[in-house]
């Protein structure tokens, strides 16, 4: 099987988030690499479900991982993710300012409704 540059990143973001995920579900705080990888997984994955407008994935990106997750001066490392997207009619840019913006888990979407914490 040969995978394309894009399906070789796609396919190291999911491992480096698979990873990151089993820590933040024990409550080790993340650092920047592993929130970045949860955010991007997530957006990646409702992108290619195809139900998510670029407003929706931009609002779901900027509602993930809260301050209270990640380690101390993280949120200043992350001031933009911009991810290439798949949508049913075809490949955009999804830009996402201060995704890391919230403080508490009560302010975040539910981990339950987190469709890449419920496979």
């Amino acid at each position: 099987m040969k995978l394309t540059l894009k399906e070789q990143e796609r396919l190291l973001m999911f491992n480096v988030a698979e990873m990151s995920r089993r820590r933040w579900k024990r409550g080790i705080k993340l650092n920047y690499i592993e929130a970045m990888s949860i955010i991007c997984d997530e957006v990646l994955e409702r992108a290619r479900e195809g139900k998510s407008s670029i407003s929706d994935l931009i609002d779901i990106g900027s509602r993930i991982i809260t301050e209270e997750d990640v380690m101390e001066g993280t949120p200043a490392l992350v001031p933009i993710i911009q991810l290439e997207v798949m949508l049913p009619d075809g490949n955009k840019l999804v830009s996402i300012q201060d995704p890391i913006r919230l403080e508490t888990r009560e302010e975040a979407v539910p981990v339950s409704e987190l469709i890449t914490m419920n496979y």
